[in-house]
């Protein structure tokens, strides 16, 4: 693996005897949303490795640190002398002591961030540091969320393809278009015509991210006045369409809709009723 690649790991620090079981889940869930880039002890570490050495072999060029704090997690460290062999608090002290790298507590059962003064020694800084909530009746909404954070963080991409052939295919796909589209004089804005193009788009990509879980969620559309859509999104706190991969899939393939440009507002939304039914039939609704 190249330094770069390793650059866009992520490694989950967390105590075994405080949230073993959702760092696992964690860990599988960023595997499939961001593609294999989790490290994590249990699993990573090869039979007869030495411990410390690998932990700071991952630490030292990973991109992320996420650091898992439960219910027992400040209780953990109470009775043990700070120079004796803690690895979480190796895990911690080493990632939060690098220059750039990106440091997030992950608060799971229900807890609250600790204050400074409440942090173990050496952890203080932690306590600065922006918290990502995970709560077990939204599971998979804010793993989608923190995995959107983390791509941005990381720089991913979604595909990736050798440099020469993006670069054809680009220009090859520039000239196309160039020959023969013309980009259109604005016009007043038509609700109409783009709520058509977006629902076009919508069954499209329900089409192509199937399967569909069953449920009901509104979706909606803001776009800039060049026609570009600005942003996507459902809009709902709790909907099995927002759940991945179909939630990330409907979203990524609609970030690209256009619609023709307008010149009488700064900016336009339409809003649309997802609906699937048992057994996959989607129907898509515009709202008024």
């Amino acid at each position: 693996m190249s330094q770069a690649e390793r650059r866009q790991r992520v490694f989950i620090s967390y105590r075994r005897a405080d949230g073993a079981g959702q760092a696992g889940r964690l860990a599988e869930d960023l595997d499939r949303l961001l593609g294999d880039r989790v490290f994590m002890d249990v699993s990573d570490i090869a039979p007869g490795a030495e411990f410390e050495q690998v932990l700071r072999s991952e630490l030292a060029s990973c991109g992320a640190v996420l650091a898992l704090i439960g219910p027992r997690w400040l209780a953990s460290f109470d009775g043990r002398p700070q120079e004796a062999q803690d690895y979480v608090r190796l895990e911690l002290e080493t990632a939060l002591a690098q220059q750039g790298l990106h440091v997030a507590p992950v608060l799971i059962g229900g807890v609250e961030l600790p204050g400074e003064a409440q942090m173990p020694a050496g952890l203080g800084p932690l306590a600065k540091r922006q918290a990502v909530i995970l709560r077990d009746d939204r599971w998979q909404d804010d793993v989608a969320n923190l995995a959107r954070e983390l791509r941005a963080v990381l720089k991913l991409r979604r595909r990736v393809w050798p440099a020469i052939a993006a670069a054809v295919l680009v220009a090859a796909l520039v000239s196309g278009w160039l020959l023969t589209h013309r980009t259109p004089a604005p016009a007043p804005y038509s609700h109409d015509q783009a709520a058509a193009i977006a629902v076009r788009a919508t069954e499209k990509a329900i089409a192509a991210c199937r399967p569909a879980p069953a449920g009901d969620c509104p979706l909606v559309f803001r776009f800039q006045p060049d026609g570009s859509a600005q942003r996507v999104y459902f809009d709902s706190g709790a909907c099995m369409l927002k759940a991945p991969p179909f939630g990330d899939c409907v979203l990524d393939k609609l970030s690209t809709v256009r619609i023709p440009p307008f010149n009488d507002l700064d900016a336009a939304e339409v809003g649309l009723d997802l609906v699937v039914e048992q057994g996959g039939v989607a129907k898509v609704v515009p709202q008024p």
